[in-house]
């Protein structure tokens, strides 16, 4: 028995999956508990805190009287887009950073300095110059996460193994093999789990930028409702966004898997 609970807690340890899962779901449940005692009990109004039966109403009304799938789904385009223009240029951009001085040198203090800057200044600048479209939403997302996916490939970059560059240059590797056959495949996986995090924020800022200027999108149901201090709405809105960061994390961690299999393997 007492071994049972060393290993339960032991660091670094790997849990069967189906442990793995039952600990999840007793967790979300026990929240669920939680919040159903507070609201029975009478601790909170429901004014303030919505009991899960009051969320429920409103998510089926959401869903089959005001069409708040096609409010998700453009929530999710907009997420999509502006996150895939950040992507597309800060893996590449931080992969030279982190492999060669010079890039590292003329940029680094530079995004460092953008980086404090917080996206949501940026939203009435970004209205004036891009009107109230997805384009500005776009780049509500890409100022939100460009800076900081950057940075952070550019260290996952620099923790590659000096070993394994000096390997290639020993054995004839050019600049450019080296940064494509041996820096990019050792950095892949931490930056492949830097994407899945910042994912994560760009929700973040889709929010913002949708209860600004928007007509559309999970944000504007969220403002809408808080307009009229519909709480059980709101609550709808940020669950939705949860479940959704949920959905995106676990198709991430599948692709994760299914891209390197060796890292499982060496975790076990």
């Amino acid at each position: 028995m007492k071994s049972g609970r060393r290993d339960l807690f032991a660091i670094r340890k790997s849990l069967s999956r189906p442990l793995s899962l039952a600990l999840s779901v007793t967790f979300f449940l026990l929240l669920l508990g939680v919040w159903t005692f507070i609201s029975v009990a009478g601790f909170v109004s429901d004014f303030f805190l919505p009991g899960p039966a009051q969320v429920l109403g409103a998510a089926w009304d959401l869903f089959v009287n005001k069409e708040f799938l096609a409010d998700i789904g453009v929530s999710i385009y907009r997420v999509l887009i502006g996150f895939s223009l950040a992507a597309i240029l800060a893996v590449p951009l931080g992969l030279m950073m982190g492999s060669v001085q010079f890039f590292r040198s003329l940029l680094e203090p530079c995004l460092a300095f953008m980086r404090y800057m917080p996206a949501t200044a940026f939203i009435p600048l970004l209205v004036l110059w891009l009107g109230i479209d997805d384009g500005q939403k776009f780049s509500v997302i890409f100022v939100g996460t460009f800076f900081t996916l950057t940075l952070m490939v550019m260290v996952n970059t620099l923790a590659v193994s000096v070993a394994l560059i000096e390997a290639g240059i020993m054995l004839g590797a050019a600049p450019r093999q080296i940064i494509l056959k041996v820096i990019l495949p050792a950095a892949k996986p931490a930056i492949f789990n830097d994407l899945r995090i910042v994912l994560g924020w760009a929700w973040t800022y889709i929010v913002v930028a949708e209860i600004v200027a928007a007509s559309s999108g999970v944000g504007y149901i969220i403002l809408s409702a808080s307009r009229f201090m519909d709480t059980p709405t709101i609550f709808v809105g940020i669950l939705t966004i949860g479940f959704i960061g949920l959905a995106s994390d676990m198709i991430f961690n599948a692709a994760g898997r299914y891209l390197f299999p060796y890292l499982q393997r060496g975790r076990s």
